[in-house]
């Protein structure tokens, strides 16, 4: 078991064994170019980079954390260096989202039991899928950065298991049922950045999107969101014009009961994620130590154009709608 520090240059480091079944190893080799021999040097050398680095002030070091960004990279340091420097520069810059993700937190539980984001556990192929229920959303009760907080907790949590980052994700978005009202707790500029941090700062191997019953009206959102895609995530996206037809695309008895031909018990589910977050605490709180030199790096860059085009054209937009 590794000793878990944020120390950029500790005594000693953890000795990794990969202790998957070989269908999962073979998974690595042939997708992520992962070797024993090139884990090993690979490791090393994120580590040489983190403890020389001049703007890291602490970071972990541990094999898990590492592995992150070195799946997610297949393999290439340089860009899982990049992907490292990015990650903890969203952690600095956004606090409202990133800092204490605590499974202990009143907050955090009362959200988690609303049902905006399950954990719905693996499929066949071992992706973990994610539910997320838009219309759960309560904008009486929860502010929007509980939203996204909720959804780090949630990723943080899983992508510490290493089926997770060999295997990677697929997303189930039901926007079924959801309101106008939901648009007026986010402004574009959060939904940038929080887009941002998702698809291009944290280390996700995103297989699949599935998008449900997404209304006109969150076209502008959406569009966003989109933006702050890569071609390749972009092309795993798929929208769904209504339940019945995106039921065709996913494993059925992975859903909750409250869906046709689901079969888990959403409440079960809930708690068991929340007791799955508690016994990876001491992660989630070393996030808060975690340091880097913002001042070095822009963030937001180039999707400010897109927010500013978008705002350009919000007026009109919403003149069309007809909200009471």
């Amino acid at each position: 078991m590794p000793t878990f520090t944020v120390e950029k240059c500790p005594q000693t480091y953890d000795e990794y064994k990969f202790v998957l079944d070989a269908p999962h190893l073979e998974k690595a080799r042939s997708e992520l170019n992962e070797t024993d021999e090139n884990r090993a040097q690979s490791l090393a050398q994120m580590r040489e980079w983190i403890a020389k680095h001049p703007h890291i002030k602490k970071c972990r070091t541990d094999s898990i954390f590492l592995l992150r960004f070195l799946r997610m990279r297949k393999f290439s340091v340089p860009m899982a260096q990049e992907s490292l420097e990015r990650y903890l520069t969203a952690l600095r810059s956004f606090p409202q989202w990133f800092r204490n993700l605590d499974p202990l937190d009143a907050e955090i539980r009362l959200f988690n039991k609303a049902g905006v984001l399950t954990n719905l556990g693996r499929d066949s192929l071992g992706r973990t899928v994610v539910l997320i229920r838009v219309r759960s959303f309560d904008t009486e009760r929860f502010p929007s950065a509980l939203f996204v907080r909720q959804i780090m907790l949630l990723l943080e949590t899983t992508i510490e298991e290493e089926e997770t980052q060999i295997n990677g994700y697929v997303a189930i978005a039901d926007y079924e049922g959801i309101s106008l009202k939901l648009l007026s707790v986010w402004s574009l500029t959060d939904v940038s950045n929080a887009a941002e941090s998702l698809f291009q700062s944290f280390p996700l191997r995103i297989q699949e999107i599935h998008a449900i019953c997404v209304p006109k009206f969150f076209k502008i959102f959406a569009d966003l969101a989109l933006s702050c895609m890569s071609e390749k995530i972009r092309s795993r996206v798929s929208c769904h014009k209504s339940l019945d037809d995106a039921m065709k695309h996913l494993e059925l008895s992975l859903l909750t009961t409250d869906y046709e031909g689901g079969t888990q018990n959403p409440d079960q589910l809930t708690e068991d994620f929340i007791k799955c977050a508690e016994r990876k605490r001491t992660q989630l709180l070393l996030m808060d130590e975690m340091d880097i030199d913002t001042s070095r790096y822009q963030f937001g860059g180039q999707q400010n154009t897109v927010v500013s085009e978008i705002e350009a054209g919000m007026v009109g937009s919403f003149k069309k709608l007809n909200v009471d």
